[in-house]
């Protein structure tokens, strides 16, 4: 049984409970502070209402039942990143609870969506666990954040990876994770047989979570199958060495002391504050996936490659325009390949829908072979050359009116007889193998439809 706990850092421009910029990356150590992120005597905390506009999204998003009244609350614990020895976060009343998402059509149940301030960054000299000593910097310390609480409906660790995807589907739909500047966190708990849950804490990025919910099953299984007693713990897990360690015996949520925060009042989200909500809300994937399936009649497989990524989505429907059933192909399979196998990111690129609306009318009227197509969309990608450009540029456009095709295929078969022999007693191979011919003579310009009704002329 494995559920998750995951922290998402939201994309606003200032602290949760103060006006200190939350982005800034290069900034030098515990320069973008103040008084209330520091934690100093007397200071009061204002709570910022995007992060909330933004929390009240992802309830939204995914399925939660929205609370219109909820508080902070102090979760007391006493480590060096917590300046004034307590963490503000929602306890008692969440922003939104008992909701879902849907993964490979199962329902994973969330049992809480609340806003909570991160802590400070522990910088270790050498490691966390090899560190003479560490240092604090307290630029990220609230910096706001949703924290995510699963039921323990997954059974696998590639299940759980399958649920971070669609989190960050869904995240990015919204616009409101930072992206950029913060991967997803997130303590992992898992139990087997029914057995003690133990907690992987503070796991970073998708393939580290699958990897340490993979150890621990390892290492519960080992313990179970010698005998030995599961014990209740958080543990931290080594990325290196792929296992996981102790880091203390699991605390109870008695532990932590909550009281409510006296410090900041309680919220209260009126009728007209949800309707502006919910009238931002995006089209989500799921929704854009089924559209696409009925609007353009596209595979499943294609709907769910574009739906996946909000910018693929955008470029496809404005390249829809041209052509629905080719801006799919270039779109889903083409494009989205190149970007996969460059390990670039749409949003890295000068890729838009216009560009892309040429490339399909030009596939469309015969003007483009799909090599050629092809290379000017990697060239796009890497270079930033619009593929029109690109085929004009380089003469790559097919103008019938110019090129001799019949006289062309004429000459290959006069000095391939064998092989046009074998294509008309019905073989395959020998079609393609004189296509390629055809093409290589004309650099890509021919269309190997019109090569093979020629080539079916000739028989």
């Amino acid at each position: 049984m494995i559920g998750l706990e995951v922290h998402v850092q939201l994309s606003t421009d200032s602290k949760l409970f103060c006006s200190c910029p939350t982005r800034g990356s290069d900034a030098e150590p515990n320069t973008r502070v103040c008084e209330i992120c520091l934690g100093m005597p007397g200071s009061k905390p204002v709570l910022n209402k995007k992060a909330v506009d933004f929390a009240l999204k992802v309830a939204l998003a995914l399925n939660c039942e929205l609370n219109n009244e909820f508080f902070f609350s102090r979760k007391t614990y006493f480590y060096p990143d917590l300046a004034k020895d307590f963490q503000i976060t929602q306890y008692e009343v969440p922003v939104g609870k008992n909701g879902f998402a849907e993964v490979g059509g199962k329902k994973i149940r969330l049992r809480r969506i609340h806003l909570e301030e991160d802590p400070a960054s522990l910088v270790h000299e050498s490691g966390a666990r090899q560190s003479a000593y560490s240092l604090v910097d307290y630029n990220r310390s609230g910096i706001p954040l949703i924290e995510l609480v699963t039921e323990p409906d997954m059974q696998s660790p590639a299940e759980a990876r399958r649920f971070l995807d669609t989190l960050l589907t869904t995240l990015n739909y919204l616009g409101v994770y930072a992206h950029g500047e913060s991967v997803l966190k997130a303590d992992c708990n898992l139990s087997i047989d029914g057995g003690s849950r133990v907690e992987v804490k503070n796991v970073t990025g998708f393939r580290a979570v699958e990897a340490a919910l993979g150890a621990e099953e390892k290492r519960q299984r080992s313990l179970v199958d010698s005998g030995k007693k599961i014990e209740m713990e958080t543990r931290g897990f080594d990325e290196a060495t792929g296992t996981t360690y102790t880091l203390r015996k699991k605390e109870t949520e008695e532990d932590y002391g909550f009281i409510v925060d006296p410090d900041l009042p309680k919220v209260v989200v009126d009728s007209k504050w949800l309707s502006l909500i919910k009238a931002g809300m995006p089209e989500l994937a799921d929704s854009k996936k089924k559209r696409f399936m009925k609007e353009f009649g596209l595979s499943e497989y294609d709907a769910s490659v574009l739906a996946s990524d909000k910018g693929l989505a955008e470029v496809f429907e404005d390249a829809a325009k041209a052509d629905a059933k080719i801006a799919a192909r270039l779109v889903s399979r083409e494009l989205a390949g190149i970007l996969n196998y460059n390990r670039v990111k749409l949003g890295e690129t000068k890729v838009n829908g216009k560009a892309i609306s040429e490339l399909v009318l030009l596939v469309k009227g015969s003007k483009v072979s799909d090599k050629n197509a092809k290379e000017s969309l990697i060239k796009y990608v890497l270079e930033g050359i619009s593929p029109k450009e690109s085929l004009e540029k380089n003469n790559l456009l097919i103008d019938v009116s110019s090129l001799d095709l019949e006289g062309i295929v004429k000459e290959i078969v006069k000095e391939n007889p064998g092989a046009f022999s074998e294509y008309k007693s019905g073989n395959e191979k020998s079609l393609n193998f004189i296509i390629g011919l055809v093409m290589r003579k004309t650099k890509g310009k021919a269309n190997p439809k019109q090569v093979q009704d020629i080539l079916d002329r000739l028989k």
